[in-house]
């Protein structure tokens, strides 16, 4: 019986996480430069090419690294600390953004944000305050920088998790190799 090699895991890790963690930066610098940092959509279009760029590593982790074979715990551990650097990097451009590269662009975000909230006919008027003072308390930039590195961790391993479903694939004893 063969004995199995031990893939490497921390260089791969660290170079999978920097390539989301800077092309996720790339994405949002292209969006601040035309203009469209306050626009809703480019996070989802940010959240969308990191999804598909982690598949796309993954596939190459479970191919370059493990042989073409990986279980599931192999991958979600490799996508969740790629996310994990990424999301210091992203943590790190967020706050050099808001509070060195453009702090303007925290005000920017607010007025946006109230003229969404008084535009919805849903919200009463009666809890705009306690809305706008909700948002006061978050709008700087490092409760958005702690935000990013809490909940970034937490999304990373839901993404993980289901990436992971969908690459890993056992190897079974009459597998050709």
């Amino acid at each position: 019986m063969e004995e199995k090699v031990k893939a490497p895991f921390w260089k791969p890790a660290l170079i999978y996480g920097a390539v989301l963690g800077l092309v996720s930066v790339f994405l949002s610098l292209v969006f601040y430069f035309i203009g469209l940092s306050t626009e809703g959509w480019t996070g989802w279009v940010n959240v969308g090419v990191s999804i598909a760029l982690l598949v796309y590593l993954m596939l190459q982790y479970r191919k370059e690294y493990l042989g073409g074979f990986a279980s599931f715990g192999q991958i979600f551990v490799m996508a969740l600390v790629a996310g994990i650097i990424s999301t210091i990097i992203g943590a790190l451009y967020t706050y050099l953004l808001y509070a060195v590269i453009d702090p303007g662009l925290v005000e920017q975000m607010k007025i946006v944000t109230e003229e969404k909230i008084m535009g919805n006919s849903r919200i009463p008027e009666s809890m705009y305050d306690d809305l706008f003072e909700k948002m006061e308390k978050r709008s700087s930039a490092a409760y958005m920088t702690k935000a990013a590195l809490i909940l970034g961790p937490v999304m990373n391993a839901i993404i993980g998790l289901i990436v992971a479903a969908f690459i890993k694939k056992e190897e079974t004893p009459n597998s050709p190799v």
